[in-house]
């Protein structure tokens, strides 16, 4: 699961549109991420919101939860070297 802080494998994934299908997404990997069923639901029915910055899925919290909504994301999926000094 991409979310910060789960560390569900893809096979307890399902796909999600960054841009909703709905309104224009595109069903491609540069607009898709994997998510569990629990984030997944959260992200529909909640004040999360998520956006991809150079195909790394970015979510953004709710202003209750942090009042400067500071972008987070999962780093468990980081490859070694994006933190290479």
């Amino acid at each position: 699961c991409a979310h910060p802080g789960c560390h569900r494998p893809p096979r307890f994934c399902e796909a999600h549109h960054v841009v909703a299908w709905v309104d224009g997404g595109l069903t491609n990997l540069g607009n898709l991420t994997l998510l569990c069923d629990y984030h997944h639901r959260q992200l529909h029915h909640s004040d999360w919101s998520m956006r991809m910055v150079d195909g790394v899925p970015e979510f953004i919290p709710p202003k209750w939860l942090d009042q400067e909504q500071k972008p987070i994301r999962n780093t468990a999926h980081d490859r070694p070297y994006e933190h290479a000094a």
